[in-house]
């Protein structure tokens, strides 16, 4: 029973709330002064309220508090109910229901204003009732009514905003846009009846010269029909010339009835040649309208099936209207092709010796997939050596053979389409299974080869590599899978880290409030910030290690049903030891969001500090995952000293888009095939514990939908930066404390004021004294520090004249003989 109850709480919830709604509605409606009330009891009144005893108490009792402002309540209820119906998050309990009925109560105070001496109800309810009438008569005498007047609207407005969470434009926008498509309306009837009064006029005038045909009295049978067509599709094409989101409501079945439309427009211009010489500019015009309305109605109208609670908290989750719908016919391969290509598969591979039939076919959006069964005498090994003759026989830009297919006794022959089919983002978003609850980081990935629709979680992964050289559509893939964890997270349950060295391709998330800080451009400060993630990390599984918790999700849990007490007491606790200067014993105990790592070209990084970027990047690889932190590598050459044995070790997950040879391909995807690809958006998709890479194809999304999207996140808020990780962005670490990596827990590790002290001073001074030479870098490999540390710490010597100043590349002169801690 209790199952029961938690699945459809918030339908019966919504049901409960409309009957609420409705009982208050019938009771307002049918309120009666002589029924009986609190005003009038009495044993021989009768009952008219269609609501019983009980509707015309509360319908008195809600006019004579509230006046006619009480049928706000009824509207209040049926939002309510709304809202559960769409299984959206409902309480009556917070701040938003006092700012209705302080709305409520501004409501009755204005009616009150205007209308003091207007009663209703044979005289017995004041329009305003009895709060609206005494804070009215109140204000009045302190404020005059002029001025009563505007302070009373200013606080509607204000506790509008405060109650729809709404600016000011997009409150007003809702009647903008009545109006507007009122006076569109309005000038369509008027050319419709215009046009009409010429049509009656040249009728008139050319009734005596008129030609009899057989076919004339068709037309002008459906003459008075096609008008009244023509008449609505106007409406339609002037409507749909609005914003993309209004155009959207119009039904997807009207397409086809406009096409007949055009079709009998023809039919009959063609008979009535003769009547009419010429169609006029005006017409002309029309067409060229009908045209464009057929060409954005012919889109197949992508609808969620999932239920989506499209509020958390503050933030409002984007909707998928913002994204393209994809066209309504889906580029299809035709079934003689197939058959055509299968026999030339066939018989070019018996020219080589390898018998045997094609079984059957897998069409998908880019390629298709033949699967071939050999007989038993020929070896697998013959068939992947013919790819390129294949490929020439099938005059096909790109053939890839998978041999064998994983569990199946047949080889798989890939070759491209003639026409290839997009791949929209909205199509992969509107995927139950992207929204469901147990998929927490979904990917987008695209389309599998056969068309089915493909999204994987990253919880599970846990981290991604992606290669691909310019123009495969890397670039476009991570983009889109940004966009949609978007769509599903708000900066409650997800924080970005964007890592972006050419400064263009992540340049659009730049204002999102999922960014924990700026968008990095500079490759050291990217290792600056892989550093603070194993910070957070730590700082992670210290909290989960306290409360018992083994990973995020239990962890938030737990910590969501601490009281207001407990995290008083555990906030004190934090205080204590941040006074004591104990951060490393510090710990979260609120719930935390996903952290996601994107760095865009990862053979940046590693080119400018291999040995700190992969000791960060494996360390995260090998322990992030429970502590909710994932990685999201992407590059555009996966050399070997890119992604080394380590990474590779430790990131199963890969995806591999058109690299330049086979040993890049091997080098992602432990094998061939990747070279082959298609370009924009063809990819191998490696997951973890499959042996066999997959084929997919990425999703398109264009620049417009992406700063669609940015633009309503960005409207929310701004991008609430952490400030130790601003500290450690500052310079080359603004003094930020890296405790507890291989920096050694100084402040100095990524720099610092000149008057800062290094634990490890004397020690090393101690050291450098029995040196002729030294440099930043032999500091690094002596003591394991980390570049930025190693190099303050030759500045700090060279200003006390420990060594001599730089010499080019060269090391450092020693200027002093010895030196002891004692000393």
């Amino acid at each position: 029973m209790g199952v029961i109850f938690a699945k459809f709480r918030r339908d019966m919830a919504g049901i409960l709330y409309l009957v609420f709604g409705l009982f208050t509605a019938l009771s307002l409606f049918s309120f009666r002064a002589t029924d009986p009330s609190f005003n009038s009891i009495g044993s021989g009144l009768k009952v008219h309220n269609f609501c019983g005893f009980a509707g015309s108490f509360l319908s008195d009792f809600l006019y004579q508090i509230w006046g006619l402002p009480a049928w706000l309540l009824v509207a209040a209820f049926v939002r309510l109910s709304l809202r559960s119906f769409r299984h959206e998050e409902v309480s009556i309990a917070n701040t938003r229901t006092l700012w209705a009925l302080l709305s409520l109560l501004t409501g009755s105070s204005l009616l009150a204003l205007y209308f003091p001496e207007t009663r209703l109800y044979s005289g017995q309810i004041p329009v305003g009732g009895l709060f609206g009438t005494l804070v009215a008569s109140g204000l009045t005498t302190v404020f005059n009514f002029v001025g009563v007047s505007l302070l009373l609207w200013a606080l509607t407005l204000i506790l509008v905003i405060f109650y729809t969470e709404k600016p000011v434009s997009e409150i007003f926008k809702t009647p903008q846009r009545a109006f507007v498509k009122a006076m569109a309306v309005w000038g369509v009837i008027s050319e419709w009846l215009n046009e009409r009064k010429e049509i009656a006029a040249e009728k008139a005038a050319l009734a005596p010269k008129k030609i009899e045909k057989p076919k004339a009295a068709t037309a002008a049978a459906d003459e008075d029909g096609i008008p009244k067509k023509k008449l609505r599709f106007a409406l339609l094409t002037r409507l749909n010339g609005e914003k993309k989101d209004e155009a959207e409501e119009i039904e997807e079945e009207e397409a086809p009835e406009i096409k007949t439309v055009f079709s009998m427009s023809a039919k009959v211009d063609e008979e009535n040649e003769e009547e009419f010489e010429e169609p006029s500019a005006d017409a002309d015009g029309v067409a060229i309208k009908n045209e464009t309305f057929v060409q954005t109605m012919e889109r197949r109208k992508v609808k969620m099936t999932a239920k989506v609670q499209r509020r958390i908290e503050n933030w409002k989750l984007p909707e998928l209207g913002m994204l393209e719908d994809p066209p309504a016919s889906r580029i299809r391969v035709d079934e003689k092709e197939i058959k055509r290509k299968a026999d030339i598969l066939t018989h070019k591979l018996g020219q080589f010796s390898v018998k045997g039939e094609v079984q059957g076919a897998k069409p998908g959006p880019a390629v298709t997939m033949y699967e071939f069964k050999p007989n038993s005498d020929v070896k697998i090994s013959k068939i992947t050596e013919l790819a390129d003759d294949l490929s020439l026989a099938l005059s096909s830009e790109s053939v890839r053979i998978i041999a064998p297919i994983p569990g199946r006794d047949v080889v798989g022959i890939e070759t491209s389409n003639s026409h290839r089919e997009t791949v929209f983002l909205k199509d992969i978003l509107a995927n139950d299974f992207f929204w469901s609850d147990k998929n927490k980081l979904p990917l987008a990935l695209g389309r599998q080869a056969d068309g089915e629709t493909k999204v994987v979680d990253l919880r599970k992964m846990p981290h991604l590599l992606v290669a691909g050289t310019t123009g495969s559509g890397k670039s476009v893939f991570v983009v889109s899978i940004i966009t949609g964890l978007l769509f599903k997270h708000s900066p409650k349950t997800l924080r970005l880290i964007l890592v972006d060295p050419k400064q263009v391709d992540l340049a659009a998330f730049a204002h999102v409030p999922h960014l924990l800080m700026p968008p990095i451009r500079e490759p050291r400060k990217a290792v600056t910030a892989l550093k603070w993630a194993i910070r957070e990390m730590e700082k992670r599984y210290r909290s989960m290690s306290k409360f018992g918790a083994r990973g995020i999700e239990s962890f938030n849990e737990i910590v969501d049903k601490f009281s207001k007490e407990e995290n008083e007491k555990h906030e004190n606790a934090n205080l204590e030891l941040e006074n004591a200067n104990q951060k490393l014993e510090q710990y979260y105990h609120t719930s935390q969001p996903y952290i996601v790592i994107v760095v865009e070209e990862f053979g940046d990084l590693m080119s400018v500090d291999k040995v700190n970027v992969e000791q960060a990047v494996v360390r995260l690889a090998q322990m992030a995952r429970a502590c909710g932190i994932h990685l999201i590598l992407a590059m555009q050459s996966p050399r070997k000293d890119v992604v080394t044995g380590l990474i590779k070790t430790n990131i199963p997950g890969r995806i591999s888009f058109k690299v330049a040879s086979k040993m890049d391909s091997r080098i992602i995807l432990d094998e061939s095939g990747a070279e082959r690809l298609l370009a924009q958006g063809d990819m191998l998709f490696l997951a973890p514990g499959v042996s066999k890479p997959q084929r997919h194809h990425g999703a398109w999304v264009t620049e417009e939908e992406i700063t669609a999207v940015m633009k309503f996140w960005s409207d929310q808020g701004e991008p609430q930066f952490d400030p130790l990780a601003m500290k450690a962005l500052e310079g080359t670490g603004g003094g930020f404390d890296l405790q507890g990596s291989e920096d050694g827990g100084d402040p100095l590790a990524g720099g610092g004021d000149e008057n800062d002290y290094d634990e490890r001073y004397d020690e090393i001074l101690a050291w450098v004294s029995g040196q002729k030479e030294v440099s930043a870098s032999l500091l690094q490999r002596k003591y394991r520090l980390g570049y930025p540390r190693a190099a303050r710490m030759v500045e700090v010597f060279e200003r006390e004249g420990v060594v001599g100043p730089a010499n080019g590349s060269k090391p450092r002169q020693v200027l002093v003989s010895s030196y002891t801690k004692d000393a």
